[in-house]
C-alpha cells in the first residue's frame, strides 16, 4: 500500500482515476502489476479484492484501446517539470532506490510482462534480473492541439481526417469496454487465480480431477464452478466446492484431518498372544492381528508364540509415519518392522541383516532402521538374510501410516498367502478344503511343499487353480481374480401411461408403448429401484427383488403420475442398520422401510444406527420430482488399545499442546486452523478467550470453537463476535445455520468467560455475565450424540486468540 493511503481502496481508487489518462501501453503495465500485488497483500478482504478486480477490467479495457490506436512501447510522452505524482508504491526492493517528486516508483518482474519491442537487460549467465524498477511519469494535460504530436508541421488533409475517424471509433470502442468491464462479465478467455490455501500446506491440488499445484498455491480459472480436492499423505482428503467470478473473492481454504494408524502383527504361527502396552493379551487370529485406530504416543508391544518371542516399541505422531523408538527384542525369530505413508517406507530389523526390498538393491538393516528406496503402496515383497538364512516376506501396503510387523521362527514351515479380494472365501489346498475362510481378502496358512490351491465362493466364476511351492522361512503369495456369475431376470411393466420413460436404478431402460407395457432383459438378481416417469413427472418408486431366471410382473396402472414428491434413496453400510428420519421442523423420528421412500419437498435429517456401529445423520434438502442419493456408511466401533481413564483437563490435554505459546498469563495460539482436545468431548469445558486479532475494517473478528468434529467437512461450529453467539452445522461441507443468541456484553477486548457443556443428548452454551452464568443457547436434537468426535478451537490465518483458564471436567 502507498505511504500516502491509509486504507488499499484509496489507492484503487486513484489507481481507476489514472487509467483513462495513461496513452501508452508501457505505463500500463505496471498499474497491472500493482493492482495483483494488492490482491496478494489482501487476500482476505473481500472488498480489495472486488475492486481490484473491476480496476483490473478497465485496464484490460484501456489497453486494448491502446493497441488499437496503434501506439508502441517506445511512445512514452515525458512528464511535464514539478508535476504532482498520483500515488507511489511502497514495496520493499533489495537496493533503496532514490524516489524524486514526479516519479512513481513500481517494481516490475522482467518476465511477467514480455514485450517483444523492449531488450531486457541479462545478467552474465544470460537470465534476466528478478526485478527492476520502473518509473511512471505522471500524465501531462491533454494537449489541444490534438491527440499526436507530429513532426515537421501540420497534417495533410487525408491524414487529419484519418486520424480523425480513428479517434471516433477509439471513443465508441472505449465506451463499449469501459461499459463491458463495469457490468461484471468477463471478457472472453479472461481467467482470474483462484487462491488455495490448506491446513497444513504441502497438499496436492486438484481442480476439477486434474493434478494443479501444491499448495498453498494460485490457479488461474475461467469463471465457473469447481471442486478442489486436497491430497497430502497421511491425510484424509479434503474437498471443496468454489464459484469463482468477479464479483466473489476466489479462495478456498481446506483443513486435512489426520488418517488412522493400524499396526499389523503377521506371524509364522498358527497360533500365538499379542499383548499391547498394559492391556490384557489377545490370540492371534488366522497368524495375524491388526491394531486400528492407534493413539498418538508411544507404545509397547510383545508377541509370544510356540516358536519364539518378541517385543518392541514404536512412537505415533498424527499423520506422520510410525518410528520404532527403542530396541528390537526377538528370541529364536527373525523381526522386520516396516512404517509406512504414502511412498515413504521405513524397515528395521532385531538384528544386523541383508534388506531386498521390492526388488532394489540390498540394503544394511538393522535396530536403527534405513529408508526403503522406490516404494509405492501396493503388494510389498521383502527378504531378510541374517544368521538364520534368507527368508521372504509380503503383504499388501495402503497409503495410510502403518507399522507392519514380520515375525518368522524357525518352526520349519513357510507362509502361503491366499489373496482374494473377497471375504469369506472358501480356500480348497491338495483338493482337501481349509478349515478357515478368508478375512480382508486374505488368508494366511502355514504349510511348506508344493500345493495345489484353488477358490471358490457362491455366485462367482470358478478361477483357474494354482500351484505354489512354499519353502520354509519364505511367504508365496497367490493372486486369485474373482469374476461374479452374470446371473439375470426380467421385468414386464404392464399398464404404465403411454409414452411414459422406465428408469432402472437411476438409468432409463425403455419407454412404454401405446399399451402402457415395455419388457426389460437381462435384470441382475438383487433389489433394484424402479421408477416410472413422463415429462418430468415422477411415478411413486417401486422396489422389487429379483431372482435369476425369473421374471417381474410390475402392474403400474394404479399409480398416478405426480409431481408433489421427491424420493430419498440411502445406502446403508452395514446393510442391517436400521435408519430413521423426520422433518426438520418434526421432533417425532420415523424409521425408513426399504432401501428409498418418497417424501414431499422440504429438508430432512436421514440418521444411521447399527450394534456396534457409530451413528451417522446427513441432511437431504427434497426437491418434487428428483432422486437424492444418501449413503449412510457407519463406522465399526473399535476397541482404543490404550483406554485412558477419565481425568480433569486443562492446556496439556490439547493434541499438540506445543502449538499453544505461553505469553504472560495467556497461551496464545496463532492460525493452524482447527486445533483439538485430545480428551473425549463428554464433560464440561469452562474457559475465558480473547481476540488478540482477527477481522478487518470491514467486518468484526470472530472467536470459534467447534463440536462433533469428525472431518473437516462435518462439525458443529460456534462464533462468537460482540453481539451474538452464532451456532451452525457443517455436513458434508454446506454450512446449515441454527441461529444467533444475543449475549448483552460489551468488552471492547473481546475477551469472554464460556462454559460448553457436552452431553451425549445435548450441548448448552453459558456465558459468564455479571458474575453469573447466562445460558446463551440449549441445543438438543434427535439421533445426534454431541459427545462424539473432538472439541476444540478454529483459528483461521492471521487471526490470534488467547486462552487463560482453560478446565474439563469430565462426565
Amino acid at each position: 500500500m502507498g505511504a500516502e493511503f491509509i486504507h488499499p481502496l484509496d489507492e484503487l481508487k486513484a489507481l481507476d482515476r489514472q487509467v483513462d489518462q495513461i496513452r501508452n501501453l508501457a505505463e500500463l503495465r505496471p498499474v497491472f502489476y500493482r493492482l495483483d500485488e494488492l490482491t496478494r497483500q489482501h487476500s482476505d478482504d473481500f472488498e480489495v479484492q472486488l475492486a481490484a478486480s473491476e480496476v483490473k477490467q478497465r485496464v484490460i479495457a484501456r489497453g486494448t484501446t491502446l493497441r488499437a490506436l496503434g501506439q508502441t512501447l517506445q511512445e512514452i510522452p515525458a512528464a511535464p517539470t514539478g508535476a504532482t505524482p498520483t500515488w507511489q508504491s511502497s514495496t520493499n526492493q533489495s537496493k533503496n532506490v532514490p524516489v524524486s517528486e514526479p516519479d512513481i516508483l513500481m517494481p516490475l518482474p522482467t518476465a511477467a510482462y514480455p514485450a517483444a519491442s523492449v531488450s531486457e537487460p541479462v545478467d552474465e549467465n544470460g537470465d534476466a534480473p528478478p526485478l527492476r524498477p520502473v518509473i511512471l511519469k505522471p500524465m501531462a494535460p491533454p494537449r489541444t492541439e490534438g491527440p499526436f504530436p507530429v513532426p515537421g508541421g501540420a497534417l495533410k488533409k487525408p491524414l487529419l481526417l484519418g486520424v480523425i475517424g480513428g479517434a471516433v471509433v477509439a471513443a465508441l470502442l472505449i465506451g463499449f469496454l469501459v461499459s463491458r468491464s463495469r457490468s461484471g462479465k468477463p471478457a472472453a478467455g479472461a481467467v482470474i487465480p483462484l487462491a488455495v490455501v490448506t491446513v497444513p500446506d504441502g497438499a496436492a491440488i486438484r481442480v476439477n480431477g486434474e493434478q494443479k499445484c501444491i499448495s498453498n498455491c494460485s490457479v488461474a480459472v475461467p469463471p465457473g464452478d469447481y471442486q478442489v480436492t486436497a491430497f497430502l499423505d497421511g491425510y484424509e482428503p479434503a474437498a471443496g466446492n468454489v464459484r469463482v467470478s468477479l464479483k466473489q473473492p476466489a479462495e478456498l481454504s481446506l483443513t486435512l484431518a489426520p488418517q488412522a494408524q493400524t499396526v499389523r502383527i503377521l506371524a509364522d504361527a498358527a497360533q500365538g498372544k499379542v499383548s499391547f502396552d498394559d492391556l490384557p493379551a489377545v490370540d492371534l487370529q488366522d497368524s495375524q492381528f491388526v491394531f486400528e485406530r492407534v493413539t498418538p504416543g508411544t507404545h509397547r508391544v510383545k508377541v509370544t508364540t510356540k516358536g519364539g518371542e518378541a517385543s518392541f516399541t514404536f512412537e505415533v505422531v498424527n499423520a506422520g509415519m510410525p518410528k520404532v523408538t527403542g530396541p528390537i527384542a526377538a528370541k529364536d525369530m527373525t523381526a522386520l518392522l516396516v512404517s509406512t505413508v504414502g511412498n515413504k517406507a521405513r524397515a528395521a530389523t532385531n538384528a544386523a541383516a541383508k534388506l531386498v526390498a521390492n526388488g532394489q538393491p540390498a540394503v544394511d538393516a538393522g535396530p536403527d532402521g534405513v529408508d526403503l528406496n522406490g516404494f509405492h503402496p501396493g503388494v510389498g515383497e521383502f527378504t531378510v538374510t541374517d544368521a538364520s538364512g534368507p527368508r521372504t516376506m509380503s503383504e499388501t501396503f495402503g497409503p495410510a501410516p502403518a507399522l507392519t510387523v514380520f515375525l518368522k521362527s524357525d518352526v520349519g514351515t513357510g507362509t502361503l498367502v491366499v489373496a482374494t479380494g473377497e471375504e469369506d472365501t472358501r480356500v480348497f489346498l491338495n483338493g482337501k478344503e481349509y478349515s478357515r475362510k478368508t478375512k480382508k481378502g486374505e488368508l494366511r496358512i502355514q504349510t511348506v511343499g508344493s500345493i495345489a490351491v484353488r477358490v471358490a465362493k457362491d455366485g462367482y466364476e470358478v478361477a483357474p487353480p494354482q500351484t505354489a511351492e512354499v519353502k520354509k522361512g519364505a511367504e508365496t503369495r497367490l493372486a486369485f481374480k474373482l469374476q461374479p456369475i452374470p446371473q439375470v431376470g426380467s421385468l414386464q411393466i404392464r399398464g404404465a401411461t403411454p409414452g411414459a420413460e422406465v428408469l432402472l436404478d437411476q438409468k432409463i431402460v425403455g419407454t412404454a408403448g401405446d399399451d402402457g407395457s415395455l419388457t426389460v432383459s437381462a435384470v441382475a438378481p438383487g433389489e433394484h429401484a424402479i421408477d416410472i416417469r413422463k415429462d418430468q413427472f415422477v411415478a411413486r418408486h417401486f422396489q422389487r427383488m429379483f431372482i435369476a431366471g425369473q421374471a417381474v410382473v410390475l402392474a403400474a396402472a394404479d399409480v398416478s403420475l405426480n409431481s408433489a414428491v421427491g424420493t430419498v434413496r440411502v445406502v446403508r453400510t452395514p446393510a442391517d442398520a436400521s435408519v430413521l428420519y423426520r422433518r426438520t421442523d418434526e421432533t417425532q423420528m420415523r424409521e425408513m422401510k426399504g432401501a428409498q421412500v418418497d417424501l414431499a419437498p422440504g429438508t430432512y435429517i436421514f440418521t444411521g444406527r447399527a450394534n456396534g456401529f457409530t451413528e451417522k445423520a446427513e441432511r437431504i434438502q427434497v426437491a418434487m420430482g428428483e432422486t437424492h442419493a444418501v449413503e449412510l456408511a457407519l463406522a465399526r466401533v473399535n476397541v482404543a488399545p490404550v483406554a485412558a481413564p477419565a481425568k480433569a483437563g486443562g492446556m496439556i490435554d490439547f493434541e499438540d499442546p506445543n502449538s499453544w505459546a505461553k505469553q504472560g498469563d495467556l497461551w496464545v495460539h496463532k492460525g493452524g486452523g482447527f486445533i483439538p482436545y485430545r480428551l473425549s468431548a463428554n464433560g464440561t469445558f469452562t474457559f475465558t478467550v480473547r481476540l488478540l486479532k482477527g477481522g478487518s475494517l470491514f467486518r468484526g473478528g470472530r472467536i470459534r470453537w467447534a463440536a462433533q468434529y469428525n472431518d473437516p467437512k462435518n462439525y458443529a461450529l460456534f462464533e462468537m463476535d460482540r453481539k451474538s453467539l452464532s451456532s451452525k452445522v457443517m455436513e458434508d461441507g454446506k454450512s446449515f445455520d441454527r441461529g444467533k443468541y444475543d449475549h448483552g456484553l460489551s468488552d471492547k477486548e473481546m475477551a469472554y468467560t464460556i462454559q460448553v457443556d457436552i452431553a451425549p443428548g445435548q450441548i448448552i452454551h453459558r456465558v459468564m455475565n455479571g458474575g453469573q452464568w447466562q445460558v446463551l443457547d440449549t441445543w438438543k436434537e434427535p439421533g445426534r450424540n454431541f459427545s462424539q468426535g473432538k472439541f476444540g478451537f478454529i483459528v483461521q490465518g492471521n487471526d490470534e486468540i488467547g486462552l487463560t483458564d482453560l478446565k474439563f471436567t469430565p462426565r
